[in-house]
């Protein structure tokens, strides 16, 4: 028995320290052979780059990531190679997978700058990226420009990246939540969350953070203690009714 505990002990050591040092590896083997490969290879320059993606080019230079420029930078690693790596390789094999980094196969190069999002894939509830499930250009286009500011988000309508995989939460609803109008992140962390559902708090505060006026109902707060505002038969459709304009139903 005691041996049984010290071995449970040791896997759960082994999991914490994976999680706290890094997490579970998200780099593809061939993505790791990709850039040891490009190691040897050298910074050709966007107008190179645009001989062949003259589309992907053009739109690049109306987004947010064409705004990036590091200070004092020795490399010469700038504009499109800023993800891709040098395209030197590339170049010299007329194009091609495996000639270039591709950040849809390995979120770790978008980690390079947006650390903060590492952290939040790591939290209990969050979109299966690091699992290797999903990829961020699944919700981000790195070279749109019909996207909200730093958010490479489409601007066409505020939540439909989330419809993309969440279809039955679009309605129309004849109640709609008027939360659901500013965005889904209205209430959704959206990376990850220690709360179920990735909300972004679990219990009546969420609500509180709109709902809390002056003319608020009387009787809501002797109910507080019982559960949340979309719990035992209250406020249950919560992105929107047909049926009932409190969206109770």
């Amino acid at each position: 028995m005691i041996g049984q505990t010290k071995a449970l002990i040791l896997v759960l050591v082994m999991v914490f320290g994976l999680f706290w040092a890094g997490g579970i590896p998200s780099l593809r083997a061939s993505e790791l052979k990709v850039q040891q490969m490009l190691k040897k290879s050298t910074y050709v320059g966007m107008d190179v780059c645009a001989t062949c993606h003259e589309k992907e080019v053009r739109e690049y230079k109306f987004s947010t990531h064409a705004r990036i420029k590091i200070k004092d930078d020795t490399t010469g690693a700038e504009d499109c190679e800023i993800c891709h790596g040098p395209g030197s390789t590339h170049v010299d094999n007329g194009g091609g997978k495996g000639t270039i980094i591709n950040p849809k196969r390995d979120p770790e190069i978008c980690f390079t700058c947006h650390t903060d999002k590492r952290m939040q894939f790591r939290l209990p509830y969050h979109h299966p990226v690091l699992e290797g499930k999903m990829s961020c250009s699944d919700c981000h286009d790195p070279h749109g420009i019909d996207v909200m500011p730093w958010t490479a988000t489409s601007e066409n309508a505020v939540n439909e990246v989330c419809f993309k995989c969440h279809n039955d939460k679009r309605g129309p609803y004849i109640w709609e939540h008027d939360a659901l109008k500013d965005g889904c992140t209205s209430c959704h962390q959206v990376h990850g969350s220690v709360n179920d559902k990735m909300l972004i708090t679990s219990d009546y505060n969420l609500c509180l953070r709109c709902h809390a006026t002056a003319t608020y109902p009387l009787g809501h707060g002797t109910r507080w203690a019982e559960g949340t505002c979309w719990a035992a038969g209250c406020h249950q459709a919560v992105h929107g009714s047909n049926f009932n304009n409190h969206l109770r139903y």
